[in-house]
């Protein structure tokens, strides 16, 4: 299992000199693009290609003797390749196993970021908001049940009403114009002879030794929270994932489902923690030199070995998660496996690559191997983004996650690597306190 922060290296791809990638905006954008071939550049050696792809695969489905787990899972592998074909969304027996796995794993990597004490970005103080927004976090307090925050001057002895008092700020203090005495917030007790006592509130702590002395003032109203977990400043707050798709005569892969399963349980946290996550899926692969088999790729009239990539947006920073069509082409093994390999043909033709004579066009066609998620197409993210100016995002890959236990570790790496690198930034740039020592 590969996972690794991208960084600018120098030097050319591993192991080869050319390579094409050609990115659209989501995956129908890639079908079309397909669909604009076949119409306007039609060929009979594409489709002669493609109905022998079709047919092998038919073979393969057929087989009753082999669980074709790299076409579908839990059964649901389609009975044709025309019913793949047809499929374009995430089937609900998918969506069930998905809920069970991303919840286990959830809950893995929360039992694991809880013991890594270098990540302290990740344990947010709990702090005043004179807004009145946040929420309640006191853990034995009522749902819904939140203190009621009042003004209190120590020095009167008496609660101060704020809408008929001006209130001077200084810093983090109040003090009342009248007199420059100290105001501050506090919590109200009502103690068991009747008496009333208005004790300042410093945080979680206060509020559990508040119960001790006395009945505490509340609210049944969600709308009066005076605690709020505060979000830590970010110098990096733009994350891009890579999801490599691997299938190919070299790379094998039985299914891409827990690499799915990863990205998206990943944005979710990363998103949680106040991040803008972005994904990229990335297709594609090779095809090797004469002395495999040939067939080599077309580059400007030079036929030589080299790699062809095809990299579509999963999730942009500005919008929402896209569930369905996420977990539909990074997880659903049919959709890569058969459907983006039913496009390699157009591709080929439209670019002047030799087309592959065998009805199995990954004999000779070799998928995404872990040098590539590095360079070129981590360098090509990379380079892309910062020529736009987005040079404080940072850049991680997925590949060949392969199971619960690896798309767990996978998440931990990156939230710990995300928050430390903000943390260190911050610490060397701002001396923010992060309340290591609280």
């Amino acid at each position: 299992m590969g996972k690794r922060e991208i960084k600018i290296v120098k030097g050319k791809p591993f192991g080869y000199d050319r390579y094409t990638i050609m990115p659209f905006s989501n995956w129908r954008a890639l079908e079309s693009f397909a669909k604009y071939i076949e119409d306007n550049f039609p060929s009979t050696k594409i489709n002669k290609a493609n109905d022998d792809f079709r047919a092998w695969v038919n073979q393969q489905l057929s087989n009753t003797t082999t669980q074709n787990n790299e076409y579908g899972m839990f059964g649901q592998q389609p009975k044709s390749f025309e019913e793949a074909m047809e499929r374009n969304q995430f089937l609900p027996l998918y969506y069930q196993e998905y809920e069970k796995v991303k919840k286990r794993i959830e809950r893995k990597v929360q039992e694991a970021l809880q013991k890594i004490s270098v990540v302290q970005a990740m344990k947010p103080k709990l702090v005043y908001n004179d807004k009145a927004i946040g929420e309640f976090v006191f853990e034995k307090a009522a749902m819904s049940l939140v203190p009621n925050i009042f003004f209190y001057s120590p020095s009167k002895k008496k609660q101060i009403d704020i809408k008929n008092e001006e209130i001077i700020y200084k810093g983090e203090k109040m003090f009342l114009a009248s007199d420059k005495s100290l105001v501050i917030r506090a919590i109200k007790i009502t103690k068991e002879n009747g008496e009333e006592e208005f004790i300042e509130a410093e945080g979680e702590e206060t509020l559990k030794e508040a119960t001790k002395k006395g009945i505490l003032s509340v609210s049944s109203t969600n709308k009066k929270v005076y605690l709020y977990k505060e979000k830590k400043p970010k110098m990096y707050k733009g994350v891009k994932i890579i999801v490599g798709m691997t299938k190919g005569g070299w790379t094998s892969w039985q299914n891409d489902f827990y690499t799915g399963i990863t990205a998206v349980a990943l944005a979710d946290i990363l998103e949680s923690l106040d991040y803008s996550v972005a994904i990229e899926v990335v297709m594609g692969g090779g095809r090797c030199d004469q002395v495999c088999g040939g067939y080599p790729l077309n580059f400007n009239g030079v036929k030589s070995k080299g790699r062809r990539y095809f990299s579509f947006t999963a999730k942009s920073f500005d919008d929402q998660m896209d569930l369905d069509a996420i977990l539909y082409t990074l997880a659903d093994p049919s959709f890569h496996n058969i459907k983006f390999i039913s496009l390699l043909n157009y591709f080929f033709g439209f670019f002047g690559d030799t087309l592959n004579p065998f009805d199995d066009p990954t004999r000779y066609w070799h998928g995404i191997e872990d040098s590539d998620m590095v360079n070129p197409i981590g360098m090509y993210h990379k380079l892309l983004d910062n020529k736009m100016g987005n040079e404080n995002l940072m850049h991680f890959y997925l590949h060949r996650v392969a199971n619960e236990r690896e798309a767990s570790a996978a998440i931990c790496d990156i939230v710990k690597d995300a928050e430390n690198k903000n943390k260190e930034a911050l610490i060397k740039y701002a001396n923010y306190d992060f309340g290591d020592n609280k």
